[in-house]
């Protein structure tokens, strides 16, 4: 009977912290006003542009993206100084670069399968997207992330349902596929990533990236004050976004907390991927006050 009791009590803890977490996750908040956002977009800002040599190493494609983006929303001197950097070092001198049409409007690079045979799914898609490579198309892990079943597959990719509505807008941007059944493709996954949001309280880096994209692709109504306003608490006192979301705090800096995969013990760090996206996300705020 006391084994029976004590089943009972580790299964039941767990709901209850859960039950707890999405509460707290989905309630009533008040909504973010322009004065925390702009102060938090600034934060941001200052927190990339203090860093601007150490990020400049890091040429992830989609983070400088969401920089040239937040530039043009919010007009900032500085982003405008540290896209400016990326573009010098990696765009301007090198004409081959593959990723050239995800900055600029009509242009064209081709694109081999064989060169991007190791990249990861998603930059396989995006770059499918971004050439309109029919060719590419044919190759069934590219092709199938045109179906809107596709991450019904993978349920250990936290991010595959957002990477996939990248590369779907990436497609609508470039005009390339029927432009109805791409619609419907984003309101599915629009769908997905608000179920996500809901259920999934831990705010790490593919949080912002969801909230993000429902934000992106003009649903901001579906997205809950709260989920904003977690967003919002979790930036640091230094205006970065971590990947870990501390909850107790144990010895030598470290805490228990939620991780991408989630949870782990150690130490908070804000990070370029998570900032990029809170800058990305408060600029296309402040644009719809």
């Amino acid at each position: 009977m006391r084994f029976i009791k004590w089943l009972v009590f580790i299964l039941v803890i767990p709901l209850v912290v859960y039950a707890g977490l999405l509460y707290q996750n989905n309630r009533s908040a008040d909504a973010l006003s322009k004065v925390e956002m702009q102060r938090s977009l600034d934060s941001g800002i200052s927190w990339l542009f203090e860093r601007k040599e150490k990020i400049l190493n890091e040429a992830n494609p989609m983070l400088w993206w969401m920089l040239q983006q937040s530039a043009e929303i919010s007009g900032d001197p500085r982003l405008k100084e540290l896209f400016a950097g990326y573009e010098t070092r990696y765009l301007k001198d090198n004409r081959k670069n593959i990723w050239r049409p995800l900055f600029y409007k009509n242009t064209w690079s081709p694109v081999r399968y064989e060169s991007i045979r190791d990249f990861p799914y998603y930059n396989k898609h995006f770059l499918y997207a971004l050439s309109c490579d029919k060719d590419l198309e044919q190759h069934a892990e590219i092709g199938e992330q045109n179906q809107p079943e596709f991450c019904n597959s993978h349920p250990l990719r936290p991010a595959c349902v957002t990477h996939q509505l990248m590369g779907i807008r990436m497609l609508q941007r470039k005009k390339c596929g029927d432009t109805e059944k791409l619609r419907q493709i984003v309101s599915v996954l629009q769908g997905k990533i608000e179920n996500q949001l809901f259920y999934d309280p831990r705010v790490v880096d593919v949080y912002l990236q969801r909230v993000l994209m429902l934000i992106e692709t003009g649903t901001l109504e579906r997205v809950k004050p709260s989920w904003l306003r977690k967003v919002f608490k979790a930036q640091s006192d230094e205006g970065g976004w971590s990947n870990f979301e501390p909850l107790f705090p144990l010895y030598g800096g470290q805490s228990l907390g939620f991780s991408q995969h989630g949870v782990s013990i150690r130490t908070r760090r804000d990070g370029f991927h998570t900032t990029a996206q809170g800058v990305m996300i408060m600029s296309l705020l402040l644009a719809e006050k």
